[in-house]
């Protein structure tokens, strides 16, 4: 019962916040941002875990980070590469979860699908990336080889959680490129909508494979 009620204290929070968002109202930005993350880690903690304690230890962990870079991500001043910095980690942190609970999956078939991600994101942000360049191509790698433990976890053990955290890997995917679109190429109407709508469905899937 608690579990569901902070789960939708998740989703009110996560609209309240893309609301807050596309009105400009920077003040209730800052509070429905770090709480909506903030509440997605509180169910990682309160959950019963069908994995084990190292997996839900490094998933909360990568979304203590993911607050932290939400929160440089909403400063008014430019702080994308801090908040690029703490996502990249959250990646790591991620990759790893996957890890413990399957393996390094060594069927390079499975890494195809993450390649032929990373080639496209490199030729939709390099060409602007200017001083970026370095951390993009730094995080379109890190991409890859999430994508590849994600699907490769599903080959090892086709559980729930596997599944789950595969479809809010491909989620997270496409909020970052999105995001990074948006910042480095052309900003476009109805981005953040997008970017922030994928992004909670991602941490949320994901922590849900706890």
């Amino acid at each position: 019962m608690i579990l569901f009620i902070v789960t939708i204290l998740v989703i009110i929070s996560a609209i309240l916040h893309i609301h807050a968002d596309y009105k400009k109202l920077r003040y209730q930005t800052y509070i429905f941002k770090p709480l909506t993350i903030s509440l997605i880690i509180l169910i990682g903690i309160i959950q019963s875990a069908e994995v084990s304690s190292v997996y839900r230890y490094l998933i909360v962990s990568g979304l203590a980070f993911a607050l932290i870079g939400d929160i440089f991500l909403m400063l008014p001043s430019d702080r994308f590469l801090y908040g690029l910095f703490c996502f990249l980690v959250t990646h790591i942190f991620y990759i790893f979860a996957f890890i413990s609970d399957s393996s390094f999956p060594i069927n390079y078939l499975y890494l195809i699908p993450g390649l032929i991600a990373g080639v496209i994101i490199l030729k939709l942000l390099l060409p602007n990336a200017g001083t970026k360049t370095v951390p993009v191509i730094l995080y379109s790698i890190i991409l890859v080889f999430l994508l590849w433990q994600a699907i490769g976890r599903i080959d090892e053990s086709f559980t729930h959680s596997s599944i789950i955290a595969f479809v809010g890997t491909i989620f997270f995917i496409f909020s970052d490129v999105v995001l990074a679109f948006n910042r480095i190429v052309r900003n476009f109407a109805g981005a953040q909508l997008l970017i922030l709508s994928t992004y909670y469905t991602a941490q949320l899937l994901i922590v849900y494979s706890v």
